[in-house]
């Protein structure tokens, strides 16, 4: 039996022997060293519950009704599954059927339909049978772990009105990168840099470019933000330029879609890897601390290390002339190479959330967390022969939202300098709760437990014990197969291929497994279910509370607590004391439940709220053992602080941490304030980054970022809704709003230091030393009133 590596699913429509349209699987395999297109026999459904009138019968574009036995609320039933030809069919069916009785899974994609059904997954190795004409039948997948072909691209426009306009201004350079292998800046500006693949014209920028994917056989081609600059910039110059752009092993440039939040492009027989959509994901999820999502930024934040920039707004001057434009090479080789080396770092995870939420790539990369628990209970519904829920209809998602639930139990810290603590928190603590106590919708108030046998909350609902329910059983599986990677992982070599896999897999299993007690409290989610998340919750109070109250009965100093973590100052009290609590604690946990060690820490700071001196939660700094230091909460991860400020507040803390000296901590600010006042600072260590959250009319109040907007919109840049403002508060103007401009408009020397001073520097250390008795005058002049003695 043949064999083929899956590489991507899509469908195409072609018109039946009847005229009707058709929706066909069509699969893009490996094989041989070839790239095959085959089709696969499938069409969309829905179930339709109620009595089948004579109308619905006889409705041309289904295909077929057949009844089938399925579960429906813990029941079984009797439902008409509905075959339809054309995907786009089904919600139009949905609409007829829906006035005699009930739908259910009609809004289940028809990629996603087959990918449920079927079982197998992307970046696999099928079995498969060939049939007639381009059709295969497919027998089994198995996971596959291979290196594919893979390319990232960067391009730069011309650009003498600010942001490039594709009708006007011509594609400059097209920069590729495939790593160690090769490299290179397809342009026709004249010049010798050693990168250069010299290109006659713009047209032949672009064929060059096409001709290169296609003879390299790429498979995975990155870009940043490419679904919505670089590759509709390029079609749309090809366009007026009337020259062919061709990228799909189908023969055509690629097509864009809306998935979930984002607009994706989808090239035909490769996959698109949009990095930025990835890096959008993760920091959404919290696993990537960014501010702006710029390459550069990203790319710092990955790897520690800078790449090269130039002022965007100056590119055009850059072309005109040879120096300018070897720079301009240099610059736009490095974006590429940047984004190959993000794509390869991050791209893995997302094949392993492919595979393990069973999607197709463009799937993963656009989904959000939430939707990839769900596609993962689809499948589960669909072994299980259970209905999936619908989503709700607006009104009761709405009415769900005036039904909120009490949320995780939160000990604040009282503020201060602290040493010697110790840093316990739950191993995957929701997971774990839903696990432990069988938390499902359809396991809620069962009647086949007793009360002495079901598991009851703390606030008093009940839970089988007999059926584990599907969310759970998921959920199980998920967390198990991650132990086993991570263990794993701990006798395999870092560098080799075996590790990448195992590591981005077990992510996916962590991206997945911390999504779900969101999903059962998100309202417009299929498995949303009140009384789990409220009882999932009630288990982690219960369960934080009780260690707290042991510790403290045991003489233990409990600082803080924040949902599954707990910081402990131990005093006098010895690491071989904490960690036979632990033991204790553990012993007394359910099986799938257990408290883990994070860390040993030399010293801690905790900061008061802005409202007075009750201590602020999620904000802390500690510094551990090895001399690593752990920061939480302080401005320093936020954008909308300016980078002066940020490396300010980090010097303090480190000082603060690392030498317990608040002199020299002291001294530090008075050098950045007096730098300040010299002018010395560097303009780029001033921008003030803020998301537009809409149009810039559309705003009443003009604040310095809505105003930098407007000076940006009058020079004809195109500034809307979505758009990263980068302002710096310059010397020129009456009110800080006058004052804003863009940051590429600012000369070296032009800000108010007044205003950095006052409004961005000290406000960010602050709360620190203002934990030590030091107010804002004090700071600045580095007069001395107590020592940190003072406060351990």
């Amino acid at each position: 039996m043949p064999k083929a590596f899956l590489l991507d699913i899509d469908y195409v429509k072609e018109p039946n022997k009847a005229g009707i349209d058709e929706g066909i699987i069509r699969l893009v395999l490996r094989a041989d060293g070839k790239v095959l297109f085959r089709n696969v026999h499938f069409h969309p459904y829905f179930y339709y519950a109620g009595k089948l009138p004579t109308e619905l019968k006889d409705i041309p574009q289904v295909s077929g009704i057949e009844e089938v036995g399925m579960e429906l609320d813990g029941k079984k039933v009797k439902v008409h599954k509905v075959v339809c030809y054309n995907p786009s069919d089904v919600p139009k069916l949905r609409d007829i059927f829906g006035k005699f009785g009930r739908c259910y899974e009609y809004d289940i994609p028809f990629v996603k339909r087959f990918i449920i059904d079927t079982g197998i997954n992307v970046f696999s190795t099928i079995d498969y049978k060939e049939l007639e004409g381009d059709y295969i039948e497919v027998y089994s997948s198995s996971d596959d772990m291979r290196r594919l072909n893979a390319m990232a691209f960067d391009i730069e426009t011309y650009n003498p009105h600010g942001i490039p306009r594709p009708k006007e201004d011509p594609l400059l350079m097209i920069s590729y990168s495939m790593g160690d292998k090769s490299k290179g800046v397809i342009t026709y500006g004249k010049t010798e840099n050693r990168h250069a693949v010299k290109a006659k014209d713009e047209r032949d920028t672009i064929d060059k470019f096409c001709k290169l994917v296609r003879e390299e056989d790429i498979d995975i081609l990155y870009g940043y933000n490419s679904s919505q600059f670089d590759l509709p910039y390029i079609r749309e110059r090809a366009a007026v330029i009337k020259a062919p752009f061709v990228l799909g092993r189908d023969n055509t440039p690629f097509t864009q879609h809306t998935r979930g939040m984002f607009t994706t492009a989808s090239v035909a027989g490769r996959i698109h890897a949009d990095v930025f959509h990835m890096v959008r994901f993760l920091a959404m999820i919290g696993a990537l601390k960014t501010n702006t999502y710029t390459l550069g930024e990203v790319y710092n934040e990955m790897f520690g290390r800078q790449k090269k920039s130039v002022p965007k707004n100056e590119i055009w001057k850059m072309w005109n002339e040879e120096k300018g434009r070897d720079t301009l090479i240099e610059y736009s080789l490095d974006d590429a190479d940047s984004t190959y080396q993000l794509g390869e770092y991050i791209f893995p995870i997302f094949v392993e959330i492919a595979r393990v939420a069973g999607l197709a790539i463009d799937d993963a990369v656009s989904s959000t967390a939430g939707q990839l628990v769900e596609m993962v209970l689809l499948k589960e519904a669909h072994r299980r022969g259970v209905l999936a829920p619908n989503r709700p209809k607006e009104s009761e998602a709405t009415a769900r939202e005036s039904e909120p639930i009490e949320g995780a139990y939160v000990k604040v810290p009282p503020p201060g300098v602290y040493s010697n603590i110790v840093v316990f928190d739950f191993r995957s603590l929701y997971p774990s709760i839903i696990v432990s106590h069988n938390i499902s919708p359809e396991t809620l108030n069962c009647t086949c437990c007793s009360e002495e046998e079901a598991h009851t909350s703390p606030d008093g609902l009940r839970f089988c014990s007999k059926k584990k329910g599907i969310v759970p059983e998921v959920l199980a599986n998920i967390l198990h197969h991650r132990a086993i990677l991570k263990r794993q992982m701990k006798s395999l070599d870092r560098n080799s291929d075996e590790y990448r896999y195992a590591y981005a897999r077990q992510y996916a299993f962590k991206i997945i497994a911390n999504a779900f007690y969101g999903m059962l409290r998100y309202v417009r989610a299929r498995w949303y279910c009140r009384e789990c998340a409220a009882a999932t919750t009630a288990w982690e109070r219960f369960y934080i509370k009780g260690v707290i109250e042991k510790a403290e009965r045991e003489g233990f100093n409990v600082l803080y607590s924040d949902t599954d973590s707990i910081f402990i100052e131990l005093k006098d009290r010895t690491e071989k004391d904490a960690l036979a609590f632990m033991d204790g604690i553990n012993k007394s946990l359910p099986k799938d439940m257990e408290l883990e060690l994070e860390d040993f820490y030399t010293r801690g700071v905790f900061v008061a709220k802005k409202s007075g001196k009750a201590g602020a939660k999620k904000k802390y700094a500690l510094l551990s053992r090895d001399g690593h230091i752990k920061i939480r909460g302080f401005e320093l991860v936020r954008r909308d602080w300016s980078e002066i400020a940020k490396q300010t507040q980090r010097r303090v803390l480190e000082t603060v941490l690392r030498d317990g000296s608040v002199d020299k901590a002291l001294k530090i600010i008075n050098d950045v304030v007096e730098g300040l006042r010299a002018k010395r600072v560097p303009v780029s260590d001033l921008v003030i980054y803020t998301l537009l959250r809409k149009d810039v009319e559309d705003y009443k109040a003009v604040g310095p970022e809505v105003a930098a907007a407007k000076k940006g919109i009058a020079r004809g840049l195109d500034i809307k809704e979505g758009y990263m403002i980068g302002y710096v508060i310059t010397g020129k103007g009456g009110s800080i709003s006058d004052k804003a401009e863009l940051a590429d408009y600012v000369e070296e020397g032009d800000y108010d230091p007044d205003y950095y001073i006052n409004n961005q520097v000290l406000p960010a250390v602050e709360k620190i030393l203002g934990e030590l008795g030091y107010e804002g005058e004090v700071l600045k002049t580095g007069k001395r009133q107590q020592g940190l003695s003072d406060w351990l």
